[in-house]
């Protein structure tokens, strides 16, 4: 893609204000470095692969395209002097929440799963951590511009928490949906559609 063809997709805080408001999506699709390309876009690709296996695609796309804006508003609102920016930190954070979450809860208590999503879940706690830490290490003149993305990354953690709760709002309610509090006891069998109980044996 050409310098001028990422320009016109980056966020830039004067153009959105102008009425070029498409830059809230298009701005988590151009990078400033191919290291911060490769790392979101493997993020994205793990965890988007563990999540779909709780919800489905439609849910995943339309989470996508609510959660963009939501990120990039949120620093145009809190941040209004930031003037360019562009990754895909916010997003990635977005599905690395919804991914440790469901392999936690959607999971038998102390099953592989369940410790799967309990140490990715650390691991990118620690990882926001030093990253917060890194910005904060940093003289106060460059500091503005290294917090963006850490900024963009905290905003993505928390749009994740929401729209997970929002996903899971549908499976928790549901009797016997959750493994969890399951025990050793099966799940009650569900009646056929016709409303009657198939019989036993």
């Amino acid at each position: 893609m050409s310098p001028h063809h990422v320009a016109m997709l980056a966020y830039d805080h004067d153009a959105i204000v102008s009425g070029e408001w498409w830059r809230l999506w298009t701005a988590h699709l151009v990078h400033l470095r191919y290291r911060d390309l490769l790392i979101n876009s493997g993020m994205l690709f793990l965890f988007g692969l563990l999540s779909v296996r709780f919800t489905r695609l439609w849910q995943e796309i339309l989470s996508f395209a609510v959660a963009m804006p939501i990120i990039t508003g949120l620093l145009l609102i809190t941040s209004p002097h930031t003037l360019l920016y562009r990754g895909a930190f916010g997003i990635a954070a977005m599905t690395t929440m919804i991914a440790c979450w469901f392999l936690i809860l959607e999971n038998k208590r102390f099953s592989l799963g369940y410790w799967l999503g309990c140490l990715f879940l650390l691991l990118f706690v620690a990882k926001v951590g030093l990253d917060g830490l890194a910005v904060l290490s940093i003289s106060q003149s460059s500091r503005a511009t290294a917090g963006v993305a850490w900024m963009v990354e905290i905003y993505g953690t928390l749009t994740g928490l929401a729209f997970f709760n929002a996903l899971h709002q549908g499976k928790i309610t549901r009797a016997g949906n959750n493994p969890q509090y399951w025990g050793d006891t099966p799940p009650p069998r569900r009646p056929h559609s016709s409303g009657r109980t198939p019989p036993h044996g």
